[in-house]
């Protein structure tokens, strides 16, 4: 029997939030190759999960409310959601939904940090699942998470309070967030006008063409590539039903 492995202050979920789950299922087995396996809730709804061979990388999800835009909601590993939720409030943040159950896997809750950057917290008696601290990710594997924010240095306040995370400076030029000896974010300014937000990226094999299918399958490429020296390069899409998704080609080696 495998130890059950928790990775306190680490992303380990990722769900696209969509109007449409059948198209963005369509968008992203064309674009990354994933393949879905659906599965029946206690709710009566329908959850999707990409899966990558036989792993599973993300979910797929009906927006559960109008007026919620499509987006991508990331998970960061919690001992104690409730705890999260507290530290949360006390440093500024505003609770979006409280903890909540669902059934058979774990506990969440939904927050904005102060400059209004949407995060989630889970926990779960199964654990997060086994990934060494320096584990290459593969193709079509989700590798990196960044904050785009209005005022990052009152971010770094607020999440080093929520999760304990530490902030050194990348030899690219950025701020990277550690979680214990673990790199999982890095943070940047918001241009002026533009909302805090997230932004979580998927390695491709090649980004150029990668853009080029985001294109094909009625997507829009957003920031085309951008060589990062000694990191890689990025691009910043909009998919098929308006979320934002960022794309990592890994240099070779």
């Amino acid at each position: 029997m495998n130890d059950i492995v928790h990775r306190p202050g680490q992303f380990v979920w990722r769900e696209i939030l969509t109007p449409n789950p059948d198209d963005s299922v369509r968008f992203y087995g064309e674009v990354l190759g994933w393949k879905t396996e659906r599965a029946p809730m206690a709710d009566g709804k329908t959850y999707t999960m990409f899966k990558l061979g036989e792993q599973p990388v993300g979910g797929c999800f009906e927006l559960p409310a109008p007026g919620v835009p499509p987006h991508w909601a990331l998970y960061v590993s919690t001992t104690d959601v409730e705890a999260s939720v507290a530290k949360a409030t006390a440093a500024g943040g505003k609770v979006i939904m409280g903890a909540t159950d669902i059934e058979g896997f774990g506990r969440f809750a939904t927050f904005s940090d102060p400059q209004g950057a949407v995060i989630n917290v889970w926990s779960s008696p199964r654990g997060d699942g086994e990934r060494a601290a320096d584990a290459q990710p593969q193709t079509g594997e989700f590798c990196w998470e960044q904050l785009n924010s209005s005022d990052p240095k009152a971010a770094h306040a607020f999440y080093g309070q929520l999760f304990g995370w530490t902030e050194s400076s990348s030899g690219a030029g950025m701020e990277v967030w550690s979680a214990g000896n673990v790199q999982v974010a890095s943070r940047m300014q918001t241009p002026p006008g533009v909302p805090s937000h997230w932004l979580t990226y998927v390695v491709v094999d090649a980004l150029s063409a990668a853009n080029a299918r985001v294109e094909k399958q009625g997507g829009k490429v957003l920031m085309p590539k951008i060589d990062i020296p000694t990191v890689g390069s990025i691009s910043v899409i909009q998919d098929n039903v308006g979320a934002m998704l960022g794309l990592f080609e890994i240099p070779a080696r």
